[in-house]
């Protein structure tokens, strides 16, 4: 994602808009046309840039998904799970709750992986069972309620509906990690963080950006399975760069 900074302000083109937003770069041209705005889209208005290319604040399109993410989080309904609340239920069953495909349930088990080596909740909560599968593979399984807990407090436009499968979450958290990772990208492209030298804390980092130790281990984690960061003895890193050849 291409950004440029301009009287102090981070900005992006429609192409860098649209993998910050995940959306399609059809939907922030029409979302942003002068016609859609004027009907009250929310969407910020984009800015002549260099060389006429149009460019979009970084800061503004992250106020937008919030407000998106807010107003879908305000229309989900609370679901109530019958049963034992500590009773497991295995990922069959989890699946069939949120009627999820079995493609689109690896997707969100792939989105929780690094989370749950870390012992957190990821996408999915962190299972409270894995057991080895008689042939392959892992058998997980979650109390009943923190299954339902999940579903009612997850985005969407009702219980269990939540957001389309994307590599992130959706809601304000996801919108502020992603201007984070644009961020921690531009300080490592003006040379404010040294490749090969380990990063300033997560609180640190927090404070620099505005926003929370959460966010930025969000956003570490991301860039780190972009390649974009590197774990050494000393941190995280910036990788130095690749000799060119020839």
């Amino acid at each position: 994602m291409k950004i440029w900074v301009i009287d102090g302000r981070r900005m992006t083109d429609r192409a860098g808009a649209a993998e910050f937003t995940s959306r399609s770069e059809q939907t922030i041209a029409i979302q942003t046309s002068p016609k859609r705005r004027a009907e009250g889209s929310g969407w910020p208005s984009p800015v002549p840039g260099p060389e006429g290319v149009l460019l979009y604040p970084l800061e503004d399109l992250a106020a937008t998904i919030e407000g998106i993410a807010e107003a879908s989080q305000a229309r989900v309904h609370s679901i109530t799970l019958d049963g034992d609340p500590d009773e497991l239920i295995p990922a069959l069953e989890f699946r069939a709750l949120i009627d999820a495909k079995a493609s689109t349930w690896s997707k969100y088990v792939d989105m929780s992986k690094a989370a749950w080596e870390r012992g957190e909740d990821g996408y999915l909560p962190r299972p409270d069972l894995e057991e080895p599968a008689p042939r392959r593979g892992i058998i997980r399984s979650w109390r009943r309620h923190r299954v339902e807990q999940w579903i009612n407090s997850r985005p969407g436009r009702g219980a269990g509906a939540g957001p389309p499968v994307r590599t992130a979450e959706t809601g304000p958290t996801a919108a502020k990690y992603r201007l984070v990772m644009a961020a921690i990208r531009q300080d490592i492209s003006d040379g404010t963080f040294t490749p090969g030298q380990p990063l300033p804390s997560e609180a640190k980092l927090g404070t620099r950006y505005a926003v929370s130790p959460g966010t930025v281990r969000r956003a570490l984690t991301e860039l780190h399975h972009e390649g974009a960061l590197v774990r050494s003895s000393d941190g995280t890193v910036a990788p130095n760069p690749t000799p060119q050849s020839g």
